[in-house]
């Protein structure tokens, strides 16, 4: 499949998504000024707590990020944010740490961090340039990570779009994708969770793929 190109899975990070369905992890998205972690910046930071029994107060997190130079103006556009509402925000690293803060206080201690992202990779990747912004001694964020987008093409392979537009659609969702970090994870959310219950009606939890 034309997809099998992008997926790392030698990555020591990533979580096979269709290994079996994961219970505790953080939910995340971000939104960026473009689209390379070593040369653009993160603008915000939207994240769930997700674990059984929460489903009807789940912890949050969400914080816009100072990117300390002009947004694009597509950006702006796709996103709605614009410079003014990013100025005084906390720079990269200092959103980390308060990322950090927050994680430390949902995430129970004897679990390594999971994160389930749609293209992971990417948001992961802004993650780790931020962590070593406000770390230089850091190497990268540390967690283990699902993304949904790979889950959706080893579901679907035949489907020709798995974009988060394309998934709330498909799965009655939502029609519009709003391009905000928080809410975006909650409809990311949403899919995953409509692939798990796809992949358990359709027996393909613990298939091999890729081989």
């Amino acid at each position: 499949m034309y997809w099998e190109r992008y997926i790392d899975r030698a990555n020591p990070r990533r979580v096979e998504p269709l290994d079996g369905p994961l219970d505790t992890y953080i939910m995340l998205d971000t939104e960026t000024t473009g689209l390379h972690a070593g040369d653009d910046a993160l603008i915000e930071i939207g994240a769930l707590f997700v674990t059984p029994g929460n489903e009807g107060a789940r912890p949050q997190f969400d914080q816009l990020v100072d990117p300390q130079r002009p947004l694009p103006e597509f950006i702006t556009n796709l996103t709605g944010i614009t410079d003014r509402m990013l100025g005084g925000q906390p720079t990269a690293g200092e959103a980390m740490a308060r990322f950090h803060r927050w994680i430390d206080g949902v995430w129970p201690e004897d679990r390594p961090l999971t994160v389930v992202a749609h293209n992971a990779s990417f948001d992961i990747g802004f993650l780790d340039a931020a962590e070593r912004e406000g770390d230089p001694s850091a190497d990268r964020f540390d967690c283990r990570w699902a993304c949904t987008k790979e889950m959706s093409w080893e579901i679907n392979p035949w489907k020709r779009h798995h974009r988060v537009t394309d998934l709330i659609a498909d799965y009655g969702i939502g029609d519009v994708e709003e391009h905000r970090a928080l809410s975006d994870a909650v409809q990311e959310q949403m899919i995953y969770q409509a692939l798990c219950r796809e992949a358990t009606e359709r027996g393909l939890w613990g298939k091999e793929f890729g081989k």
